[in-house]
């Protein structure tokens, strides 16, 4: 039998703004709850309020970088037995507003964090693949390179950060290590570093590499 938040919630998809809100069941702190969900990925919560005899809707974000304060994550509190055209109006005055003017913003934030991923797993790809025996050893939060060579302890370990920078650590290094990472290192750069402004020294790149 459908708990009363889905019934609810199921009352109420086909009366939201816009095409396509769904209904589901959802297991949340072993509570019955429910999901609207729409197809752009919007999703109203609802579940059981402190209350007795109250349910709880709020807007829900996927993961993202974006500063999200309490002032982007709107709520409100109804009766349970009320029907699908109470939780309709309530989104539509409290929820979505907010929701709607948000929810892009949000989305960028994360394209801008894959794409500032991306580019960290490039330059970690490169590293690794112009200095024999490096590899790939983490992927979050920051890439990381790491040359070992078997029984010697050298070691080198290239940490790339966001925004073009980089952490280059030396432990134990012999010279063949040391060249082929600072070689590659200074290949790196030159293919990534940005074009100098005509007003700028043009030895930037050279200088950032070494």
């Amino acid at each position: 039998m459908p708990s009363i938040t889905h019934q609810l919630a199921a009352d109420a998809a086909p009366l939201m703004p816009g095409d396509g809100w769904t209904a589901r069941p959802s297991a949340s702190s072993g509570k019955h709850c429910a999901v609207l969900e729409h197809p752009d990925g919007r999703r109203v919560e609802i579940s059981p309020a402190r209350r007795e005899g109250y349910v709880r809707a709020r807007v829900a974000y996927p993961d993202t970088s974006y500063d999200l304060t309490q002032r982007h994550r709107p709520s409100t509190e109804m009766r349970a037995d009320r029907f699908g055209r109470a939780l309709e109006q309530a989104g539509r005055a409290r929820l979505l507003p907010v929701y709607d003017e948000t929810y892009p913003k949000v989305l960028a934030a994360t394209e801008k964090s894959h794409q500032h991923a991306e580019a960290r797993a490039a330059v970690a790809d490169r590293l690794v693949s112009l200095v024999p025996g490096a590899e790939v050893i983490r992927s979050e939060p920051s890439r990381i390179v790491e040359y070992r060579k078997r029984g010697t302890i050298e070691r080198v370990t290239a940490q790339v950060l966001g925004d073009g920078l980089s952490i280059v650590t030396f432990r134990y290094v012999g010279d063949e290590a040391t060249e082929a990472v600072m070689k590659a290192y200074r290949e790196v750069i030159r293919r990534t570093a940005p074009t100098p402004a005509p007003d700028s020294p043009s030895g930037d790149a050279d200088e950032a590499a070494r």
